[in-house]
């Protein structure tokens, strides 16, 4: 057996037993958009009875979100780098902040230290032969909060698929894997009605 193979299977463990590296007061940065681990922030969620404070760091959250929920504020903080649909009311409402920043600097906000992270928790496609991993469709700020943070978990998703270029960590730097398969989310495309076809028309009135 390879050496990459036995360091996979000493951190080899089950969704359960991974978030409890989780700890309250810590900053869990979670990947972004349609590249979130579902099965992780779920099990996560499941923990919020024993957790307190613990700030969620996301840009667009698309898996639901249920950490944004109506009393879910004194154990779980969200701190939205882009607000979206289901993080929207929960920033209104003050049960949330909202930190603004260029797509391009999000990197800087790990690698600098204005958002240090504690727990990165990251979907990932299987390792190929040489024992790395790809961020697929996420990998934008994700990889970035992942080589950063104090403890990275990661999700080996077989429906992830692999992207080449700069999208690549090898398991050996990651802290607890699991293995969970299911389906990505997919980003539905909008209606579009007269009113968006209007104001398309318009915006590109100003374009040379």
């Amino acid at each position: 057996m390879q050496k990459w193979k036995e360091i996979y299977q000493s951190k080899l463990t089950t969704v359960d037993e991974a978030v409890k590296a989780i700890s309250s007061g810590d900053r869990v940065v979670l990947a972004h958009a349609c590249g979130e681990p579902q099965a992780l922030t779920q099990a996560m969620f499941a923990r919020a009875p024993e957790l307190h404070d613990v700030e969620i760091v996301h840009q667009v959250a698309m898996g639901g979100c249920p950490y944004c929920r109506p009393g879910m504020e004194k154990h779980f903080w969200h701190n939205s780098i882009f607000v979206g649909a289901t993080s929207r009311l929960a920033i209104k409402e003050g049960r949330g902040d909202y930190t603004p920043c260029f797509n391009y600097e999000i990197p800087r906000l790990f690698t600098q230290g204005f958002l240090p992270v504690d727990v990165a928790m990251v979907q990932v496609s299987s390792p190929d032969e040489h024992g790395c991993c790809s961020f697929g469709i996420s990998v934008d700020w994700t990889i970035t909060a992942a080589k950063y943070a104090r403890i990275t978990i990661a999700q080996v998703n077989r429906n992830m698929p692999r992207t080449l270029g700069e999208t690549f960590m090898h398991i050996s730097e990651f802290d607890h894997i699991v293995e969970v398969d299911e389906p990505l989310i997919e980003m539905t495309p909008p209606q579009i009605g007269s009113v968006e076809e209007n104001i398309g028309r318009y915006c590109a009135e100003l374009i040379e």
